[in-house]
């Protein structure tokens, strides 16, 4: 497992609250999984496509990556502060997430 740093949903929330304009909400599962839940505002970039997609991602954002239960949100984490990134896992995925929640198709 890698080690990353983590913020618990009470964590990522407060952080979402108090500088919105400064943070990125990144979930990193399949488009059927998005689709079905998902934290709203959050951005869709599978795992599989990370390694080619992260460069269109902004630098000046700290970026909380999430997916179902925090295991391929730890290594995408590890994947973009490799790449330089301020860039924080998600303890335990959706399943830990208390707070609003979307389903079905976003718009």
């Amino acid at each position: 497992m890698f080690q990353v740093p983590e913020l618990t949903p009470e964590e990522a929330k407060r952080l979402l609250e108090e500088e919105k304009d400064n943070v990125l909400l990144l979930d990193v599962r399949t488009p059927p999984e998005h689709v079905q839940v998902r934290i709203p505002n959050s951005l869709l970039i599978p795992l599989d496509e990370l390694r080619y997609a992260y460069a269109n991602l902004p630098r000046d954002k700290k970026i909380i990556v999430y997916c179902r239960s925090g295991e391929r949100s730890a290594f995408a984490t590890y994947l973009l502060r490799h790449f330089g990134y301020e860039a924080y896992n998600l303890a335990g995925g959706i399943l830990t997430w208390p707070y609003e929640r979307e389903s079905g198709m976003p718009g």
